[in-house]
């Protein structure tokens, strides 16, 4: 594709762009996500190919980047984004494109190797799905929200957000020592985000019976279930493959990046 016209989202694009995002759930999962509950902080460039959209920029809360489309479409999409830091989300092909412009500074994971994290999606539907559920869990509502904070070591704010979705956790000795949420979902999609369980009591399959616990009630929802997960996070990577989740040949990078000079 040569010299891609390069323009902002406005009314005439928006169900086109719909359209666009809806053949690919998966790839575009935040965006629409983002766009349907936060249209106020989202900012989105189009690139058009003989006026059909062939990529795109979405930038949102002013700290984070996501572009989708060729490769060819990248550099003059990231023209328009006047954010010197962000945390990227690309797909593999764009990163000799994006270096031209920001420079990784760590990754998006801190289990990765190196300053960028690869990461797989994977999916779990009622067919593949394998409940691991060997320990008592609960749902958590806000009520919950400063034992998670004090789980994760985050701002009560930080954790309330988590808990707005459908959340599961284990308790020991009314101590939160692991949890699994899913703050964000589209009508027919859920992602499973910020699995963790304390360092004290990992290796007891803790994470798979709260992973097990929401993933069930996600699909009972009538939901499919995604999630991001670092290539080089292989404890991760068994407690979602154990649960049932299958790779979906989706992958993207991300990462926090400063704006070359």
């Amino acid at each position: 594709m040569e010299n891609p016209e390069i323009l902002p989202l406005t009314t005439k694009h928006e169900k086109p762009l719909l359209e666009f995002l809806n053949r690919d759930r998966i790839s575009h999962f935040f965006s629409i996500y983002d766009l349907q509950h936060f249209r106020d902080k989202t900012m989105v460039w189009l690139a058009l190919s003989a006026d059909n959209i062939a990529g795109y920029l979405l930038e949102y809360d002013k700290r984070i980047l996501c572009a989708r489309g060729p490769t060819e479409c990248v550099i003059p999409l990231l023209r328009n984004s006047t954010l010197t830091e962000a945390m990227l989300n690309i797909e593999p092909r764009h990163l000799s494109e994006v270096k031209k412009t920001f420079e990784p500074v760590e990754p998006a994971d801190k289990a990765t190797v190196g300053r960028i994290t690869t990461f797989l999606v994977m999916k779990a539907t009622r067919d593949c799905f394998k409940p691991k559920l060997r320990h008592e869990v609960r749902e958590l509502k806000g009520e919950s929200a400063q034992e998670l904070a004090g789980l994760l070591g985050v701002q009560l704010e930080q954790a309330a957000d988590l808990l707005k979705g459908f959340a599961y956790g284990m308790f020991k000795r009314k101590r939160l020592v692991s949890y699994a949420a899913s703050p964000e979902f589209l009508e027919d999609l859920a992602i499973v985000r910020g699995v963790f369980t304390a360092m004290d009591e990992r290796g007891k399959g803790c994470s798979k019976s709260v992973c097990s616990a929401l993933v069930r009630r996600l699909l009972d929802e009538g939901k499919e279930v995604m999630l991001y997960v670092s290539k080089d996070n292989e404890a991760a990577l068994n407690v979602y493959r154990e649960v049932g989740f299958k790779e979906t040949g989706h992958r993207f990078l991300g990462f926090t990046a400063r704006r070359k000079n």
